[in-house]
């Protein structure tokens, strides 16, 4: 059995956008306004309102730079607050998924007919870090987090995903707060 320590990250609520819906929301021509850089993107100046059938959810983040096709990320509270019936699902896998209304602070809007997901907890892991554990691309792994607040627990079936220069795990705001993560929080892999 291989152990691996990493750290893990908490993923809010946001959207990716294609080019052409950038353009439907922001103008003809508009591009994102980079805010934060974070690995493999940014977090985008630019903030949406998302509406579902129950409500609406304000200033949700936009990650860059543009996608494919667009996508909206949510935990499972922020599904069931919205009123969407969204799968857990891996980025980018998004046939048979439910859709959203997209708004923008000038009133302008996009209504996808799918694209909401909860997505599915996961672990990047770079090259040395994958044959330290002994893992290959989408097995499936355990992750254990013990904060050391009696909230001690292991996530099982947590995709494995290898590439890149970063080993971090990603977790939704729901499993972060079960497990009391926090701003330096690292969590044990476990593949048997």
């Amino acid at each position: 059995m291989g152990r691996l320590d990493v750290t893990v990250e908490v993923s809010a609520r946001h959207v990716h956008l294609s080019q052409a819906d950038i353009e439907k929301l922001f103008g003809a021509g508009a591009e994102l306004t980079v805010k934060k850089e974070i690995p493999g993107g940014y977090v985008a100046a630019e903030r949406v309102t998302l509406v579902g059938p129950k409500r609406s959810m304000e200033r949700v983040a936009i990650l860059g730079p543009a996608r494919k096709e667009t996508q909206v990320e949510l935990s499972a509270t922020d599904a069931r607050s919205l009123g969407v019936d969204a799968p857990i699902r891996l980025s980018g896998h998004l046939e048979n998924t439910p859709g959203i209304k997209i708004v923008a602070g000038n009133g302008n809007y996009v209504e996808i007919d799918h694209g909401c997901i909860i997505a599915q907890r996961h672990v990047h892991l770079n090259e040395e870090d994958a044959a330290k554990l002994g893992v290959t691309q989408n097995q499936n792994i355990d992750l254990r987090i013990d904060t050391g607040k009696d909230r001690a627990l292991t996530f099982s079936d947590v995709i494995v995903r290898i590439g890149g220069p970063d080993s971090v795990v990603h977790l939704d705001t729901d499993e972060g707060n079960a497990a009391f993560t926090g701003a330096s929080c690292v969590g044990t892999c476990i593949a048997e």
